[in-house]
């Protein structure tokens, strides 16, 4: 467990998970009057968020790097 990174679709998950649990906490803030908590969750809604749009970012540049490294396996090793 230790040593090893964990995959982006992982953590791109649970980024929007709780981007969504601290919005919805939020919006019940904010309706309830408690602007303190509201500002607390709201950002934590957005640490959330651009975490999720980075681990996004992260899986599509792990799958364009896995395709240049196949097309140039490829290129030096062509099946007989």
């Amino acid at each position: 467990m230790f040593g090893r990174r964990v995959p982006p679709q992982i953590v791109f998950m649970f980024s929007v998970v709780l981007a969504l649990l601290c919005a919805i906490g939020a919006v019940a803030t904010l309706r309830a009057g408690n602007w303190v908590w509201f500002a607390i969750l709201g950002g934590l809604t957005v640490w959330f968020t651009v975490d999720a749009v980075r681990s996004y970012g992260w899986a599509r540049n792990k799958k364009r790097l896995d395709a240049e490294k196949a097309a140039q396996n490829a290129r030096h090793h062509p099946q007989r």
